[in-house]
This record gives structure tokens, C-alpha cells and sequence, in this order.
């Protein structure tokens, strides 16, 4: 039931004479290994290696017991040759651990991106679950997951026009940091508050020099996301001068959703929901209050400073201001919950009867506080969690909940997902339109990342520095 977090003693190396598909050969150990230090080189206690000549390769497993190779011929077609690569490496890692993966070799961080191309050709069900399964090892289970989130996808980006695109505004500053979390958040102390006011005018900047590139690129904004951090610590002020702008600048009409990160019920105050209720009475505001756990307990174990009886007034208030497109995250995995714990939070949230329901693997993140914390910790293990995720999706597809995206990240427990339900109607678009990369995303403010799709799929990022200090000294050309 429980895995204590103690970083695994066990030595792992691996090494290549190629570059080619260094990405999938570490990851792929990583899955079989949880929590083992993997490292590209030799030594280790037990190491791998793979040896390209043109288009033939050697993998060997070595141990202090035995040495194992397999021989195969890779293809001309590098996508398929990256499959062929995964599966024999993932065959010798069955063999030697006596385990599976749920997700067999799939490395990608989007995983419906691999079904659409097949729903184009028009493959039925069946079909594509054989695909899933004999190319990428993905069991049955998710394979019919997968299939049924890639569905509801396509359903949301084949009502897009081509010229459709996001804007995301981030506000990279909150009350505390979660102790699971690795983003390059700022906690609110005194000297952060005292540059809110210059942040929010190098946010404005900012957006006065992207709508120029939205009208050059002839795209029109469909869906708008305040993210952070927690961008209700900016104030009331501050806010109503950034949706003046936008508002001044952007046609209404074209808005299909705007998401405000109200996650942390200790941000959430009477004003702040009263001034978006105005907004929400012509435009669809999609509200986020996330519990992440309704153990209080847990939730002063992960450094927030709010119990769930919060969570359940900020509800309240946010209903008596009419809001009905609410979302809630809740994480699964959370250090010292048992399966008791979160069966129980997934309750507790279904009384509250949200719009929407977001459901995290706990992921193990390098820049966080639980990486360097992690043997003060017991989890659940991998078998827990993966039974807990089929019943989410039983429980929540009961009452009326369809899973409509999904996303995997590195080092989450058990290499599983997480995905996103909601009630039919609720889909939140920006969070399709970001995992799918078919549209372009502009993105203001600190540590925002701006994508931008050019044909045949090419994709460029646009990175802005994560200091608000050096952003603010960027934007509005002064010392800070």
C-alpha cells in the first residue's frame, strides 16, 4: 500500500555511441526504476547500453549476475525505428523486473497527439486500440482512455477556426510555495509586494506590443487564461486595469472563455468575485478553486495555508455571485495519503458539485522542496494509484463527468497521467488548445512561454525570463 520515499539506493547507468533516441532510452529505465539514480555513463549497478551501426543496434543489460543483449534492424521511417527501439529496450526491462508499464513506451508529454492521426484515417475503435497496443505496449485500459479524451478533443478543435488562438497572462507570485512544486513562483514578501504595482504596468506593456503581433498574424483570441502562481495577489486595482486593457484591445465577441485562477481560497475575497461576475455576465468565466486535497492535514503538509472548510466557503461565495463554470485540481499521490484519504477528497469535491474536475498524479519535480524532502514521506504505491485512477474515471464518468484532455509529465508516480472532466459543455478550451499545439498561444508576463505553429508542424517558442525583477526591468526599461 505504501512505498517509503527514500531515494533508491540502486545505481543505474546507461551509455550510446549515438544520439539517436537518448531521450526515450533514459526515460524509458526511469519508468522501470522509480526513484533509482539513473545516470548517462558506466558503473552503475546495473547498466545499459546501445550501439548503433547504421541501421542495426545492440542493447546489453548488465548486472553483477549476468549480461543480456538483443539484436534488431531499425527501419528507414524514424518514427516507426523509435517504437522498434522502445519496444526491445522495454522487453529486455520486462524480462529483468518481472514488470509492465500502463503505458508501456509512450515518452510523450501529449499523448492524444499520436490518436488523431489515426482517427483521420478513419480507423475504427478496435483498430486503433490494436495500434495503441502492439505499437506502444499501452495497456487496454488506457488505450480506451486515450481513445475516448482524443474524441472529445477533436470534437473541441474542429469547431476552431484556423486563426483561433490563446492569450495567457501570468502572475507568477503566491501566499506560499507548495511543497511539491518546482515553478519559478515568487512567495509574497514585502519586497514583492512592493513591485505588484510596476508588474502589472510591465504586463500591460507587454500586452500593447503582443496585439500588434495578433493583428499581423491575423489570429483572433478565443480563449484568455490568468495563470500563476496566484494572480488574485496582484488586487482588485491591478486586475480591473489589466481586463480594461484587454478589453479595449481584443473584440469581445471572439472571447469563448476567460479562466481566472482563483485556486487558493486565502486570494479569494468579495470584490475580486463580485467585478468577474460582471465580466461573466456576457462572457464565459471559467473559475478555478482547488482544493488539491480535503485532508487538512495534508494540506499543511504541502505548505497551504487554508483548511477545506475554505474551500467549501469560497464555493459558496462564488455560487452566490452565479458563477457556474467552476474547476477544481485535486492531486492523487499526495505524501502520507491513503487510498481512504483521496477517495474521500474526490467525495468531498463532488458535493461541491464543480463544473470541472482535474485530476494530478503527484509528480516528483527536481526543483521542488518534496525532491530534497522525499524520504520524510511514505506514498502510495504504483499499483494503489493506478487502481485509484480507473476508479476516478468510474466514479466521475457516474456522475455525469466526461474526461476531455489529458497530459503526462517526467518523474510522476507510476508514469501515469492526468486528466482533465467535466460536465458536457464545460471543456476548457485553453487547455486543449495548449496541449494540442494546432493554434498559436501568445503568453505575457514572468516565466511565460509563448508558442507559435508554423506549417508542417514546426513549432517556436518564445521564452520570457522568470525574475519579475529582470521582467519588469525589460519591460518598462528600468532598475529595479
Amino acid at each position: 500500500m505504501f512505498t517509503k520515499g527514500v531515494e533508491h539506493s540502486l545505481r543505474i547507468t546507461y551509455f550510446s555511441n549515438s544520439q539517436k533516441f537518448l531521450y526515450d532510452f533514459q526515460h524509458i529505465i526511469r519508468a522501470f526504476y522509480p526513484g533509482a539514480q539513473v545516470k548517462f555513463g558506466h558503473g552503475g549497478d546495473i547498466h545499459f547500453e546501445a550501439y548503433f551501426e547504421e541501421m542495426k543496434v545492440v542493447l546489453k543489460i548488465q548486472t553483477q549476475h549476468k549480461t543480456v543483449q538483443k539484436e534488431f534492424v531499425l527501419v528507414s521511417d524514424e518514427h516507426e525505428s523509435k517504437r522498434i527501439f522502445g519496444r526491445n529496450l522495454y522487453d529486455l526491462l520486462k524480462d529483468e523486473t518481472k514488470r509492465e508499464l500502463p503505458w508501456g513506451i509512450l515518452t510523450g508529454i501529449r499523448p492524444t497527439k499520436i490518436v488523431y492521426p489515426l482517427l483521420e484515417q478513419g480507423l475504427n475503435d478496435e483498430q486503433i486500440y490494436n495500434f495503441l497496443q502492439k505499437e506502444y505496449y499501452i495497456s487496454d485500459k488506457k488505450s480506451k482512455l486515450l481513445l475516448k479524451v482524443a474524441k472529445n478533443e477533436m470534437d473541441i478543435l474542429n469547431k476552431l477556426e484556423s486563426s483561433s488562438a490563446c492569450l495567457y497572462i501570468g502572475i507568477p507570485i503566491c501566499p506560499t510555495k507548495c511543497l511539491y512544486c518546482s515553478f519559478s513562483c515568487h512567495e509574497i514578501t514585502r519586497q514583492v509586494k512592493s513591485l505588484i504595482g510596476m508588474y502589472t504596468d510591465s504586463l500591460i506593456c507587454e500586452l500593447e506590443k503582443t496585439y500588434q503581433k495578433i493583428e499581423e498574424n491575423k489570429n483572433r483570441i478565443v480563449a484568455i487564461y490568468f495563470g500563476g502562481g496566484s494572480p488574485a495577489v496582484l488586487g482588485i486595482e491591478n486586475i480591473k486595469k489589466i481586463f480594461t486593457n484587454l478589453f479595449e484591445n481584443l473584440e469581445r465577441k471572439h472571447i469563448q472563455e476567460i479562466t481566472f485562477e482563483a485556486g487558493r481560497p486565502d486570494t479569494i475575497d468579495e470584490k475580486l468575485l463580485q467585478y468577474l461576475s460582471e465580466i461573466n455576465q456576457d462572457l464565459n468565466v471559467r473559475l478555478c478553486i482547488n482544493p488539491q486535497t480535503s485532508n487538512d492535514n495534508t494540506l499543511k503538509i504541502i505548505g497551504r495555508n487554508h483548511s477545506f472548510e475554505d474551500i467549501k466557503r469560497a464555493f459558496a461565495q462564488a455560487y452566490k455571485y452565479s458563477f457556474k463554470n467552476i474547476n477544481s485540481d485535486v492531486i492523487l499521490g499526495l505524501p502520507g495519503e491513503d487510498e481512504n484519504d483521496y477517495k474521500r477528497t474526490i467525495d468531498d469535491v463532488l458535493k461541491l458539485s464543480p463544473a470541472s474536475i482535474t485530476v494530478h498524479t503527484l509528480s516528483i519535480k527536481r526543483a521542488s522542496l518534496l525532491r530534497f524532502r522525499w524520504n520524510e514521506y511514505e506514498f502510495m504505491d504504483e499499483e494503489t494509484v493506478n487502481n485509484l485512477l480507473d476508479w476516478t474515471q468510474y466514479i466521475l464518468e457516474e456522475h455525469g463527468y466526461i474526461p476531455y484532455y489529458m497530459y503526462r509529465q517526467k518523474n510522476m508516480i507510476g508514469n501515469f497521467e492526468n486528466v482533465g472532466y467535466c460536465k458536457r459543455g464545460f471543456e476548457g478550451l485553453y487547455n486543449v488548445m495548449i496541449m494540442q499545439e494546432k493554434h498559436n498561444i501568445y503568453a505575457c508576463g514572468a516565466k511565460a512561454v509563448s508558442k507559435f505553429v508554423y506549417e508542417g508542424d514546426r513549432i517556436e517558442r518564445v521564452f520570457n525570463p522568470a525574475d519579475i525583477k529582470l521582467y519588469i526591468s525589460r519591460m518598462l526599461s528600468v532598475d529595479v
